[in-house]
Formats: C-alpha cells, structure tokens, sequence
C-alpha cells in the first residue's frame, strides 16, 4: 500500500474554521489570542511534517543503498525532488505574503511576547489587502489562489494517471469553495482579523507540506522490489505509523472519524495485520491497509494512542509500531448574530444582519425573532422592531437550535433644530431674512431616517423695543414670522422654542430650541 500523507495539523483545521464562525464586528481579545494559539499548533504541525518527510527521503536513500540495480528508485526519487521543488516555490510565496499581512498590520508586536502583529483585529487588511483589492476582487488572495491552483496543476502531472483520483483525495490543500458557486478567497479571508488570515496562510503551509508527505510517500510506494532480494531480506525499509481524519473540532452529535494506516509497506507484503486505538482492536481492510476509528462522544477534549501490527511475508516476522498520540475536541454548537451597523436595533428603521453557523451554508439557516420581523436568505437578513427593551434572534441550522442571541431595541437619537443648516448662533441679517423654515437634522446616525416638523414657537426680541411672538405649523415660517424676520436689525434676537418632530418611528417628540442673534 502507499505511504499516506501526513496530518497533524488536520487536529487544529477545524478549530480554526469554528474560530472564524464566531468573529462579530467587536472582536474579543479571548479570540484573537485563540487564533495565536491556533498558529503556534499549525507552525508545530509544519515541523512534525518535516519530521516525516525526512523519514522518507531517509527511507529512499537505504532504499538505494540495498538495492543499487533498482531503477525505480532513482526515478522516483527524481519525481519527488521536483514535487519539492514545487512546494519550495508555493512555501515562498505564503512567506512573502504572511510578511506583507504583517506589515499591513502595524509590524510585529515588541509588546507581546507571542507578538505576531500590532493591530491583530484589524479587519481591512484581510478584507481590502486580501480580498477587494483596488477594483473589489483583485486582491492578493486571488493570486494565491492562482499560485496554489497551478502548483496542484504541476503536482498531478507527476502522478500516474490511474492513481490520480485516489492520490488526490489524500492531498491536503485544496481551494475548491465550501458552498456551490461560491468564492474560496472570501469564504477563507472576508471580514476576518488580520491574525484569523495570519493563521490562515500558516495553514496553507502546514497542507503544502503535508502534501508534498502524500506525495513523497505516493512516489516511495511505486517503486518495486530489487531482483537481487532474497528471502531473508526486508522489502520496507523504514516505518511511520499515521493517523489522519476529516476533522478535529466537531460539533456535538456528529461522528468523528479517523484513518489509521503505516506509512509505507509493499505489494510483496500482506500489509497491516491489526489495529489498536484506546485498546480497542480496529478492523483492518486488507486492500487499502486502512483501518477507520469511530466515535461519538460529548463535549470536551479526547485523545487516540495506540498501534500498528505489520507482517513481513518473507520472513514471518510480525512487528508493532506505536501511533504518535492525537488530540481532539468536541465542542457544544453555537452560532454567530453580526448587525452590520451597530450592536443594537433601532425602532421605525431597517436594521442589516449578517447570520452564520459554524458547519452550515447560508441556505441551510432558519431564523425567527420575538418582538419583531425578521427577513432575507442567504445569510443576509433585515430586522424591524417597535418596541423599546430587548429581543432574541432564534438560529436553526441543519436540525440544531442554537442559544438565542439577545439585542437591546432603542428608539432613534432626537435630531438637531437648524435653520440655514446652523443649530442657533450669530447671522447676518440679510442671511436670516432669506430663510423659509425650520429643519429636524439627524446628525452623525448611519441609517436613512428623516424627521418631519410638526410645530414651534418663534419668540422676537428686537434691539430696545417690545418682543413678540408667533407660531408655525409645520416646517416653513408662518406670515407672522416672516413678517418679525423682516424686520430684523443687528443686536435683535430670534428664540425658536417648542419644537415638534416626528421620526419614522410615528413617534412625536420635543427637541430643544435654538437662538439667532442678528449682525
């Protein structure tokens, strides 16, 4: 059978891919340092992929040195010295841009003693440096992509045809999209913290090495046996045992599932004989010398140790080989709420969503909320509320109902009075005599929303002489106003007092007045 791919640091993909589900607008230090955590695991998964890579470029040189007459070694060993090749240049290219992430982010942090950048949540280097790019799809990570899409090219022409399909399932790297249709640069990079992309492209490194351990492993199986062994001779040369599975962040009530194989035997040889994990023995299937482990525990983290029983042919010789321990975790399930403008919902206004689940398409969410509306698909939805206090938006996806997520409703900020775009203040007089009315200016309010005038008062204060006073209904000065305005003279003082608005709520509300002195 093949030498399988290497995959520690498959035991941290899942967990990132959770971390990211839980990012809001307000990013918590708790996360971002979840992501350092995340890449430390990834960069100890790079050098346990060199571990076993070393072990099989060793196993080809004794594997050279016993048979010196075998052709195939040489020639697959020059296959796989130019599938290093190509994953030297991939690597080159993830450094360069894990440098450029960096320093788009402030530099290294001198301040923290894991420090990997300054602004770890900014979240424009991923989305604008990332993803958009200068024209909204152009950024560096369509490059990457490209650069990745053609090493895979180059790779797979390495490969014998008829083993194509098989070694490509064991590859680790992969761009294709989660959902149908769907962008991979966007779902891997958009709107996350600049140390979530950071980990990101760590484990991008991590699966180029572990895939050049597929192939290297792919490239040692296909060479046959010498015509100068003997019986008493070995046909393997050296041995990693291996555990590879899907994922290693679950959700609760799904199974986990594992892979368990050696990393390198020969079709002289009956192969793996038995299997052991947590001393549970695992069945074998003899064709693949694959053996799948099965488990559905609760929440909370878990390991696998165990063994790995081959038989050489030749000799009859039946030796163990221990599987480096593997770690995983279950997790309860939860989702993510992100209000697309502000952590509240605001009375008589459409107010934007943004609704994900970890292990779900957008398709796949059903949403509900009390004490108000809630529409859209697609993960895009619009809230509409009309009672001041609190409310829950309820998330379903694929049978599993998450904790409800509160929200405080509030009613709209009262606006501003001006008049010739001024909240009070000094005017000249042939200014204030051309205005027509009072306006309600909501200032510094991201949504859409006006604020009609119902009434107020107008009180005249000319320069030594008798006050007076009239009213308005409605926006525009009545004649009684206009007729004060006229009149108006440096040093006269105008008091607009009693003002009534309503908002798209169909609130009314009193706001406070203004003051024009004349020049």
């Amino acid at each position: 059978m093949a030498i399988p791919k290497e995959n520690r640091q498959q035991m941290i993909n899942m967990m990132y891919l959770v971390l990211t589900a839980m990012l809001a607008l307000n990013v918590s230090a708790e996360i971002l340092n979840a992501f350092k955590t995340v890449n430390k695991s990834l960069e100890n998964s790079k050098g346990t992929a060199d571990t076993n890579l070393k072990t099989t470029y060793n196993a080809f040189a004794a594997k050279k040195a016993k048979e010196p007459t075998n052709v195939d070694v040489a020639a697959n060993e020059e296959k796989t010295k130019q599938a290093q090749q190509i994953s030297d240049e991939l690597l080159s290219y993830v450094d360069k841009l894990k440098k450029d992430v960096i320093e788009r982010a402030g530099g290294p942090d001198k301040d923290d003693v894991d420090g990997i950048m300054v602004r770890k949540d900014d979240m424009d280097v991923s989305t604008g440096f990332l993803v958009e790019g200068t024209s909204g799809k152009n950024g560096r990570g369509y490059e990457l992509k490209k650069e990745i899409d053609n090493a895979i090219s180059k790779w797979e022409a390495l490969i014998i045809p008829t083993d194509l399909q098989a070694v490509k399932d064991r590859m680790s790297i992969s761009t294709k999209p989660n959902e149908k249709n769907g962008d991979w640069v966007r779902e891997e990079f958009y709107q996350m913290p600049a140390i979530a992309s950071y980990a990101m492209l760590t484990k991008i490194e991590a699966d180029i090495k572990s895939t050049q351990g597929t192939l290297a492993s792919y490239f040692f199986s296909k060479i046959g046996a010498s015509q100068e062994l003997t019986q008493e001779q070995i046909v393997f040369d050296r041995f990693s045992a291996q555990i590879t599975s899907p994922s290693t962040y679950i959700l609760k009530g799904e199974t986990f599932e594992a892979n368990v194989s050696l990393a390198a035997t020969s079709s002289k040889s009956s192969g793996t004989v038995s299997v052991n994990i947590n001393g549970q023995n695992i069945p074998v299937d003899q064709a693949t010398g694959i053996a799948k482990y099965k488990a559905a525990p609760g929440v909370g983290e878990y390991s696998l140790r165990g063994s790995v029983a081959v038989k050489n042919d030749r000799t009859g010789e039946v030796k163990s080989y221990p599987i480096p321990e593997m770690k995983y975790t279950v997790a309860a399930p939860f989702a993510t709420v992100s209000p697309t403008k502000m952590n509240v919902f605001y009375i008589g206004v459409d107010n934007p969503v943004e609704i994900s689940a970890a292990g779900a398409s957008a398709n796949d969410l059903k949403v509900s909320m009390t004490n108000g509306t809630i529409s859209g698909s697609g993960g895009k939805y619009t809230v509409r509320v009309s009672q001041q206090g609190t409310t829950n938006v309820d998330v379903t996806a694929k049978g599993k109902a998450f904790p409800p997520f509160p929200f405080r409703v509030k009613l709209i900020p009262n606006p501003i009075a001006k008049v010739s775009g001024m909240p009070g203040g000094r005017v000249g007089a042939a200014v204030w005599k051309a205005q027509k009315g009072v306006i309600a200016d909501l200032e510094n309010f991201d949504f859409d929303a006006k604020f009609e005038v119902l009434s107020y008062n107008m009180f005249y204060q000319p320069k030594l002489q008798d006050p007076g006073i009239a009213s308005a209904t409605g926006a525009s000065f009545s004649p009684a106003m206009q007729s004060f305005m006229q009149k108006a003279r440096p040093g006269d003082i105008f008091y607009i007092e009693e003002i009534k608005v309503k908002g798209p709520d169909g609130l009314s509300r009193k706001i406070p007045g203004i003051a024009f002195k004349i020049d």
